[in-house]
């Protein structure tokens, strides 16, 4: 063990406007004493500002654009499927710690299965892994089960029990773990995880549900701080913000309406939302699914007629009834009326990924089927993007802050892995879903802000908001390790000795290698139940 230990504690999904409050009146007292006894700030996130590619970019430094995602999916021509640590192309900070020797333990990080297999520490993954998946050493599951019973990485999203209890049950799996692992390793870096401080927000609608689950939670956080000596540094961040929505808007019926996206009639895909009707009592769930196949066999009957569910949505708006039909059937039935789906080597443009924020162009000598020769590329993106500029939702208001080409927004030999158009929702107030419906749906609820939450207890070396990628720096400068090369972030520490750099990649290829080639279906209901595959 090095002099320099570090925590660094991940609080997925907090922003500073929503957790106010309950910094103020004392709810949450460990995050209220490291701000005042350290620095805070807004930490800017990526774009898109979700988990899969926020957390790589934390825990590597590099902007997806180095990294190479940009989703929770990754692409092979016009399929997908859900990304792994082998996935993102780019050393993390605790790989290059440990090739100097240093000792980490990493508890539930997003995006870090398969396990790394480190000589010094212990890798415990979280988020997108499957329930089942292995930690590293492989003994360790086994050892911690036997002592405080099952490890959970996901909670039952939407349940009809105490939703309270159960969130702040599967937190307490990484404060157990963390006391459990401390038990057994004279470690540098101790860096823990916590995802159900975003879930919250996305499952429950009561803020006084959400303050219970977060008083917990903060006083887990202080109970990890604790396993630190009085010297350590201290590290809490979040990927990125929470905050209201009005709007889904759909971008593949937007673009089909404005002959760019073919459709054809395929796999119903269904919205996850809303999940009441759905789960809970086997009854409840019985007559979910009576109800769901009968819908599903009139959009198939109704799409034999020539009437698309897009269609059939659409004119129940016109005469004010969708939100009436909404609100008497489980929503997850209704829409699994929505059976098109795009027909992608017919399409010019489509959004290949549920909700990436970006739109794909379909070229040719590029894509599988490409539609566009390359020498009119530039024209038809450049179209495209001046229409898209001009969206309107249907009460006026621009649907986008700005259309960037994706040379714009990302930098590095992954950029042509991007999607060719990047979306920046107005005040990020609209969701942008692959699914064909109507190209709007009124929707209020919580979801992702680009600027989440940055504490220390050592002062910040930066003026306004920091950045992502300033956190994998900033861990190794304390922890006295070599700063990546290729790092876009910025040491935040005031450090008096110079600090050195050297190029991870070459220090670190050997820890990320094998995918796990595991069903990842299990996976992709969890993110479907927070509504990230509408």
């Amino acid at each position: 063990m090095s002099d320099d230990r570090t925590l660094l504690i991940g609080l997925d999904g907090l922003d500073w406007s929503e957790i106010d409050p309950w910094i103020s009146d004392g709810s949450l007292s460990n995050i209220s004493q490291i701000e005042n006894i350290g620095s805070a700030r807004n930490l800017a996130s990526t774009h898109p500002p979700w988990t899969p590619c926020a957390w790589p970019s934390l825990l590597s430094g590099q902007n997806p654009g180095k990294h190479g995602v940009f989703d929770f999916f990754t692409r092979d021509g016009y399929d997908k499927r859900l990304i792994e640590r082998p996935d993102v192309d780019a050393p993390y900070l605790f790989e290059a710690a440990d090739a100097h020797d240093r000792t980490s333990l990493v508890v539930n990080y997003p995006v870090t299965h398969p396990a790394s297999r480190l000589d010094n520490g212990a890798v415990v993954p979280g988020y997108l892994a499957r329930e089942d998946a292995s930690f590293y050493p492989e003994h360790l599951r086994e050892e911690y089960e036997n002592e405080h019973g099952e490890y959970r990485i996901y909670p039952d999203y939407g349940t009809d029990d105490d939703a309270v209890a159960e969130y702040v049950d599967v937190a307490r799996c990484r404060r157990d773990m963390a006391r459990f692992l401390d038990e057994r390793y004279d470690w540098d870096l101790m860096a823990v995880q916590f995802q159900v401080t975003d879930s919250v927000f996305h499952d429950l609608d009561d803020r006084d549900e959400i303050r219970r689950v977060l008083e917990n939670i903060d006083e887990f956080v202080g109970d990890i701080i604790d396993l630190g000596d009085d010297d350590a540094t201290v590290l809490i961040a979040s990927d990125h913000g929470m905050g209201d929505y009005d709007w889904t808007f759909y971008a593949n019926s937007w673009l089909a309406e404005n002959g760019y996206c073919e459709t054809t009639t395929g796999d119903t895909q269904y919205f996850r939302q809303a999940k009441d009707g759905l789960k809970g009592t086997d009854k409840d769930s019985t007559e979910g699914s009576v109800l769901e196949t009968a819908i599903e066999t009139a959009a198939s009957t109704a799409s034999a007629a020539g009437l698309s569910p897009q269609r059939i949505h659409h004119g129940l708006s016109r005469v004010g009834l969708a939100d009436v039909v909404e609100r008497l059937l489980p929503e997850d039935a209704l829409v699994a009326a929505q059976n098109q789906v795009v027909d992608y080597p017919n399409s010019t443009a489509f959004q290949l990924y549920f909700n990436s924020l970006g739109i794909h162009l379909n070229v040719e000598d590029r894509d599988p089927a490409g539609t566009i020769p390359q020498e009119e590329y530039e024209e038809v993106r450049a179209g495209l993007i001046e229409k898209l500029e001009h969206v309107r939702d249907p009460n006026g208001e621009l649907v986008f802050d700005a259309v960037r080409p994706r040379e714009n927004v990302y930098e590095g030999e992954h950029l042509e892995d991007a999607p060719d158009i990047a979306l920046f929702p107005r005040d990020y107030r609209y969701d942008v879903s692959g699914s064909i419906l109507d190209m709007f749906r009124r929707y209020p609820h919580k979801n992702h802000k680009p600027e989440g939450i940055l504490l220390s207890n050592r002062p910040l070396n930066v003026d306004g908001q920091a950045e992502i990628y300033d956190i994998a720096p900033t861990v190794a400068a304390a922890l006295g390790i070599p700063v990546d090369a290729n790092t876009d972030g910025e040491v935040l520490l005031d450090k008096k000795e110079i600090v050195e750099r050297e190029n991870w990649d070459e220090r670190c290829d050997e820890y990320a290698n094998e995918q796990s080639g595991e069903d990842s279906s299990s996976v992709e209901d969890r993110l479907s139940d927070l509504g990230y595959m509408e």
